[in-house]
């Protein structure tokens, strides 16, 4: 399994880098850091609850692997911040 690593930066606004990601249908799974150790969520509409954790000084969420192809808006929270919502594309 192949781990796709997305940056989270939380200040006034919530941004990722990369603002899209491409997975591989049963093979991918992501990993959103944010190195300041701020909370955040992910919500992935139809799939589970990403793991969150924290990981020495920064916060992390897993994801588990993407069993159907296509493009899914997820949703990016902290409290009292916009929500994001970027683009998850999983290919073949």
């Amino acid at each position: 399994m192949n781990e796709k690593k997305v940056s989270v930066t939380i200040g006034s606004a919530i941004s990722v880098d990369p603002t899209s990601i491409q997975v591989k249908k049963n093979q991918d799974n992501v990993k959103w850091t944010n190195d300041a150790g701020i909370v955040f969520g992910i919500d992935i509409p139809g799939y589970p609850q990403p793991q969150c954790r924290v990981e020495g000084t920064k916060y992390v969420c897993v994801s588990g692997t993407f069993p159907n192809e296509g493009t899914i808006k997820y949703d990016v929270t902290s409290p009292g911040i916009p929500t994001l919502d970027p683009d998850l594309e999983v290919i073949p």
